[in-house]
């Protein structure tokens, strides 16, 4: 099953670690993303979209457009998906 993090990405939700949200007023040096050694991809296609999340998974961190609460209704979304097809 994949999960939907905007512009043309899809991450499978097998490999999803965290969801963070972008704190506007956090400091490099309090950032909760620097333990997790990972390049980073933006999702976005547009240079004016700003980051309003971030997808941590086994691989990448994904700087997703889309607000922690549209991923994370998305993600639960995927499971209800799951008890349907039973």
């Amino acid at each position: 099953m994949y999960l939907h993090i905007g512009g043309n990405y899809m991450v499978n939700i097998q490999s999803i670690v965290a969801f963070f949200k972008k704190h506007p007023k956090r400091s490099e040096k309090s950032n909760p993303l620097q333990k997790y050694y990972r390049p980073l991809i933006f999702v976005h296609t547009e240079k004016d979209t700003p980051v309003r999340s971030y997808i941590v998974t086994e691989e990448y961190i994904y700087a997703s457009p889309l607000t922690l609460k549209t991923l994370i209704k998305r993600y639960i979304g995927c499971f209800s998906k799951i008890a349907y097809r039973k």
